[in-house]
């Protein structure tokens, strides 16, 4: 191989790193979906934590069994409709942002699966569902920190300290009915925005 050859090889692969590397992050409609999906929840949880809404402790569990179906049920959906012909799905920032959210989904499941089994086994609303404030916005924040950076992503960058940043006035309304509506305020701003904002930023199609 000559020197040349060598040469143009290398430009070639710093290319293609640099490529992969600037390309954009194909996961603003799945941020968007729970982003908005919990935003409601929250919202949910306000108004039957509050009597707002006249139902017994036990439409806790149901309403969170409701969030998980319509959470992965949607999930699915939008996986099974994501258009193949988008460019930069095999970067390194959407591999390693998809793992991590694969990892946070996973995490958050479990957790609420719990919670959703003990409260319909208590009849009424688990002390889990309270925890579930500052662990699913610690966990988004993470996620979305971590993609951000790996990706350069300003907006999920700035989302992912905003949503650890709230973490601790999660804990500090704990006991609050204002924990919920924070958590909805919260999940709205760093989770549902930055997601249209990603989804408006996608490619249409392969050049």
């Amino acid at each position: 191989m000559s020197q040349q050859s060598l040469t143009d090889d290398l430009a070639y692969l710093r290319d293609m790193a640099e490529a992969g590397q600037n390309a954009p992050l194909l996961g603003g409609r799945f941020l968007a979906w729970w982003g908005g999906l919990t935003t409601l929840a929250y919202v949910g949880h306000y108004a039957i934590a509050e009597g707002l809404m006249g139902l017994q402790p036990i439409a806790f569990a149901w309403m969170w069994s409701a969030y998980a179906l319509l959470g992965f049920g949607g999930y699915k959906l939008l996986q099974l409709t994501f258009p193949t012909s988008k460019p930069g799905a095999e970067s390194t920032g959407n591999k390693v942002s998809g793992l991590v959210w694969t990892g946070a989904g996973i995490t958050l499941f479990a957790f609420f699966s719990g919670a959703i089994l003990r409260s319909i086994a208590d009849g009424q609303a688990s002390e889990a569902f309270v925890w579930s404030v500052p662990l699913v916005l610690g966990v988004y924040g993470l996620s979305q920190l971590t993609s951000g950076l790996i990706a350069g992503n300003k907006v999920l960058t700035m989302a992912g300290w905003g949503a650890i940043a709230s973490v601790a006035a999660a804990v500090f309304f704990m006991g609050s009915s204002a924990l919920w509506l924070l958590g909805s305020c919260v999940a709205f701003l760093t989770v549902f925005l930055p997601g249209v904002l990603l989804l408006r930023g996608e490619p249409s199609e392969t050049v």
